[in-house]
C-alpha cells in the first residue's frame, strides 16, 4: 500500500525526476537520520540542503522512511514503490523524551489536521513551542521515565488498522484503533485500543494522563 501523506502548508518540496521529497521545518527534532544514511542526497552543507537526484529513488524512499518525526516525506514521480503503510501500529514513549508516532495515522487538533501520515513525534514534555509536535524543548528540564504504571494488556492484542490520534485542546492525547505502546527499548508498556497519554508532562501515571492538566491549568492548541 502506498503512502498518501496529506501534506500540510509548512512542507517544502525538493524535486528531482524520479523522487520528490518534502520537509517540515517545523516538524523536524534533527535525528539526522537522513543525513547520517544518505549524505549525498541530505547535505546540511550544501543549498539546496536536499538534492533528491544525487541517488536512487529507492534509497531516499528507504531513508525518508527512518525519519521518525515524519518532518519528511517523499513522492514518486518515475511510477516506482513508495514508502508503505506500516501493518502495525507502534507508539514509542522515549524515556525524558517525546512519542514517536508509527502506524496508519490519522491526527487531529484544534490546530492540526493531517491524514494518512506514517510518522510523527508528538510532545509529552508539555513544553514544544510547535504542539502537539516535539520541538526538542524536553531537552531542557523534563525527566520522565517511559511509565510509571505499567497496564500490560488492553482490550485487543491486535495492531493494525486505522489509528485516529485526537489532540485534545488543553488536555490530553487520544489514541483510537488498534495499537501497541512501548519503551525505546522495545518492551511493551500497553496494548489496546484506546487509551488517553498525558501531554501536560505533570501526570503521576505517565505516559497515561490522569488529569492533571486540568489541576495546573495547561494551555495548548
Amino acid at each position: 500500500m502506498g503512502e498518501n501523506y496529506t501534506g500540510t502548508a509548512d512542507d517544502r518540496r525538493y524535486s528531482s525526476e524520479a523522487v520528490d521529497v518534502t520537509y517540515n521545518l517545523k516538524r523536524c527534532i534533527h535525528a539526522a537520520e537522513c543525513v547520517s544514511r544518505l549524505n549525498e542526497v541530505f547535505d546540511i552543507q550544501k543549498r539546496p540542503w536536499i538534492q533528491p537526484g544525487n541517488s536512487t529513488a529507492d534509497a531516499v524512499v528507504e531513508t525518508v522512511s527512518l525519519c521518525p518525526s515524519g518532518a519528511l516525506h517523499t513522492e514518486r514521480n518515475d511510477g516506482g514503490a513508495g514508502e508503505t503503510v506500516p501493518g502495525e501500529n507502534v507508539i514509542i514513549v522515549h524515556e525524558d523524551s517525546y512519542y514517536q508516532f508509527t502506524g496508519d495515522i490519522d491526527l487531529h487538533g484544534s490546530n492540526v489536521a493531517i491524514e494518512q501520515e506514517v510518522r510523527a513525534a508528538l510532545c509529552r514534555c508539555g513544553l514544544s513551542e510547535n504542539k502537539p509536535f516535539c520541538d526538542n524543548s524536553h531537552k531542557k528540564d523534563f525527566v520522565a521515565p517511559a511509565a510509571m504504571v505499567e497496564m500490560g494488556g488492553g482490550k485487543t492484542a491486535e495492531t493494525g488498522g486505522k489509528l485516529l490520534v485526537t489532540v485534545h485542546e488543553n488536555g490530553s492525547i487520544e489514541v483510537n484503533g488498534n495499537f501497541e505502546l512501548r519503551d525505546a527499548q522495545g518492551n511493551t508498556i500497553h496494548h489496546g485500543s484506546n487509551t488517553w497519554l498525558c501531554r501536560c508532562g505533570q501526570s503521576s501515571k505517565k505516559p497515561f494522563c490522569d488529569g492533571t492538566h486540568k489541576r495546573v491549568g495547561f494551555v495548548a492548541p
